[in-house]
Formats: C-alpha cells, sequence, structure tokens
C-alpha cells in the first residue's frame, strides 16, 4: 500500500529548493520530493473536519518564510525514510541555520526524537531549552506544561487566541491571565 508520501527516491537530494510548505514540518523539495523536517513534531494543520492544532497556521508561516523558494542543504540520520515513504532531514539554510532547532526556538514546534534517529539531539533540545525559557510558542504559560503531549492538551487562552471559548474546556491548571 502506498503512502501520502509516495515511493522512496533512489538516492536523496543533498540539496534542494523548496517549493512548498506543507504544514509546520512538511516541504515538497523541486522534483516533488515530500521531506518531513527531522527531530521535531509541529502543530497539525485542520485536516478531515478537524480544525487545525493551536500554533499550526504560525508554524508553516514560519518554515515558508525560513525555506519557501530557497535552496536549502539536507544531512539525514540513521532512518531516511517514515513508513509513509517520507524523506527525513535535517534542513540547514545557506548561514548554516539549522531549520529544525529554529522552529523549535521559536517556539513553533516541540522536539520530538524517535531513536535512531538522534544526530542533532543536543541543539534541538537546547532551542527547545531555550523557548521554554523564553516562554515562546510551546515554552509560553498558556500551555499545560505538565503533560508531555502539548499539542493535543492546549489550553486555549485569551492571551493568544481571542476567539478561544472562557473558560477553558479543560479542568488542569493553567496560568493564563483572564481575557479582558
Amino acid at each position: 500500500m502506498l503512502g501520502a508520501c509516495g515511493d522512496e527516491p533512489a538516492a536523496p537530494p543533498q540539496a534542494a529548493q523548496v517549493v512548498q510548505v506543507v504544514d509546520g514540518g512538511t516541504v515538497v523539495l523541486a522534483g516533488g520530493i515530500k521531506v518531513r523536517v527531522l527531530g521535531i513534531d509541529a502543530p497539525e494543520m485542520e485536516r478531515d473536519g478537524r480544525p487545525a492544532d493551536f500554533l499550526a497556521h504560525k508554524a508553516k508561516a514560519a518554515l515558508a518564510e525560513l525555506t519557501l523558494d530557497r535552496t536549502v542543504s539536507l544531512s539525514f540520520d540513521r532512518l531516511r525514510y517514515d513508513p509513509y515513504g517520507c524523506l527525513l532531514a535535517y534542513l540547514r539554510l545557506p548561514d548554516q541555520t539549522l531549520v529544525n532547532a529554529e522552529l523549535v526556538r521559536r517556539g513553533l514546534a516541540r522536539v520530538y526524537l524517535i531513536p535512531p534517529n538522534l544526530r542533532y539531539q543536543k541543539d534541538l533540545l537546547t532551542a527547545q531549552q531555550e523557548a521554554s525559557e523564553a516562554q515562546r510558542g510551546v515554552g509560553s504559560t498558556c500551555y499545560n506544561r505538565t503533560n508531555p503531549t502539548i499539542w493535543k492538551t492546549v489550553i486555549p487562552c485569551a492571551c493568544t487566541r481571542p476567539s478561544a471559548p472562557w473558560p477553558p474546556k479543560w479542568p488542569g491548571p493553567t496560568r493564563c491571565a483572564s481575557p479582558r
């Protein structure tokens, strides 16, 4: 059965132009190769009648700002493809910025490491610590930081999503300010 990404190419490119950004963690390269940004978990876009996860559109916009219509260098870890045939890669900009870590640093993705793909573990965890200390995105106080499955336990806060219902329909603790 063919997955969402199609067949695995014979030899993955070492560099390529990004021609499309699918979501906050997936790009399409020239030639139609779909690449998942390795080592991160970005919020999911709307799909199958479900609304987008919190920050999904910001994560997609940030990945587009960083990569769209630019040539990126790709590096790989031990496993190069996910179960759906998508290429898994670390993306670097011409200035050597590791895109994966930059998305985490901005608070628009969290570190999501699956062994044996641990090549940039230290860089990614450092970026996540920076985001947390600065309370950016997933590190902000508007998240339930006691639960590791953060995307599914987002507290819809007035401080970050004014149209969200108040009070949140989640009984856990929150440090968000009341809506004005």
